[in-house]
């Protein structure tokens, strides 16, 4: 619905939605450890509406990172992007769980945090 105040202004009852939607978040960080998955805890009971993907500072330096999400149950195809592509955003469906790992072509122990709201 589009708001009469403007293209950035909100009533107040779509303020109060905004608020509570991001409301619950958890935080996680996740060590690539060359191909050897690593899997967020699981949100079966609270699906994440949106997840961040990021680094901090120069960790995540591997050429491919390997990103599958569960959905409804079961993983979707794996998505593969660089350390140059990061922050990585998805939104607009309810993710149960993130597995995360690198594809072999760079190097151990960088750091990967999980921003998720739920």
């Amino acid at each position: 619905m589009a708001s009469k105040y403007g293209r950035n202004g909100f009533t107040v009852q779509e303020a109060v939605n905004s608020a509570d939607a991001y409301n619950t978040y958890k935080f996680e960080t996740l060590t690539l450890d060359g191909t050897t998955e690593k899997t967020t805890s699981s949100w079966l009971n609270q699906p994440a509406k949106e997840v961040m993907i990021f680094s901090k500072g120069n960790a995540a330096n591997d050429d491919g990172i390997v990103i599958a999400f569960k959905v409804n149950g079961s993983y979707g195809a794996d998505i593969t992007i660089d350390s140059e592509q990061l922050p990585f955003t998805v939104k607009g469906m309810l993710i149960e769980e993130v597995t995360i790992h690198g594809d072999g072509s760079g190097t151990d122990d960088d750091v990967l945090s999980i921003l998720s709201f739920h």
